[in-house]
């Protein structure tokens, strides 16, 4: 009786983890890396104020810190190809729960030059 209690606590855990466990950073980054045409690619988070600067600056900004991570490789510059916003926000699903939204993304369309709120993730090439 008292593994039977273990391996659904086990199993339980283990699909928290799965569903919850990935981090905005992570779930850009697989956006980033669906959609890249080819190469190296990094989500970088654009922060949210009155003066933040865009996506195309923050790529070019951190180019280093990418490379930095290939070993070196992929271009000198980096470039800005896609934006995102990624929603904090999730649902609690059952697994009964069928037809319903666990999260959200909103692809935004060029851009890459918003100095707005409205992207929170670059997608950055080098």
């Amino acid at each position: 009786m008292a593994t039977s209690i273990a391996v659904k606590i086990f199993t339980f855990s283990v699909l928290l983890a799965i569903t919850t466990a990935l981090t905005d950073d992570e779930l850009a980054q697989a956006a980033c890396a669906a959609i890249a045409p080819s190469g190296f690619v990094s989500a970088i988070r654009k922060p949210c104020n009155r003066i933040s600067p865009t996506c195309n600056t923050l790529c070019r900004d951190a180019v280093c810190s990418m490379r930095k991570l290939y070993g070196n490789q992929g271009s000198t510059s980096g470039t800005c190809f896609q934006t995102f916003h990624i929603y904090g926000r999730r649902n609690t699903l059952k697994n009964s729960d069928m037809g319903k939204a666990h999260m959200a993304i909103y692809k935004i369309g060029n851009g890459c030059g918003n100095t707005n709120c409205g992207p929170n993730f670059c997608c950055c090439k080098a």
